[in-house]
Order: structure tokens, then sequence, then C-alpha cells
């Protein structure tokens, strides 16, 4: 798997795994819930849960970012040169 793909991958799958899964909690322990409600929190915590990315440019080249709120750990995605 190159780095685009991985990019991509925390880009946009794992926040709209994150708003399923919380989305299907909320739907599972409050079902009266409104929609819009719902979608509004599940937005939220999918914000704070999701990994934060940045462009960062070293001597050596730039490289994608990836910080997590929950793990705490960096992540450094050399570009690849096209």
């Amino acid at each position: 798997m190159n780095n685009k793909t991985k990019y991509l991958i925390y880009r946009y799958l794992i926040p709209f795994l994150i708003f399923a899964l919380v989305w299907l909690v909320f739907e599972y322990f409050y079902p009266e819930m409104i929609a819009g409600k719902k979608g509004f929190f599940a937005a939220g915590i999918t914000y704070i849960l999701s990994p934060k990315i940045k462009k960062i440019n070293f001597i050596s080249g730039q490289n994608i970012q990836i910080k997590w709120f929950v793990f705490g750990k960096v992540i450094l995605l050399p570009i690849d040169p096209k």
C-alpha cells in the first residue's frame, strides 16, 4: 500500500467509519432522538476523534503529518514525488 492510499484512508474512510459507528450507537441507545440531533452530535464526536492531517515542509521534502487525539501518536508519510 503506497502513501497516497494511506493518506486517502486516513482522510476520508476513517472519519466516515467513526461517524457511522457513533450514529449506530446513538440509534441503539436513543432510538427516539431526532435524526438532525443525532447527526449533529455524531459529527461533533467524529470531529474530535478523527485524525488531524496537515502538510509539513522539511528540507528533504514534503511530508503529511497525521495526529490522533485518542492515541497521541504522530504519523509522518512522505509524499511520493510525481
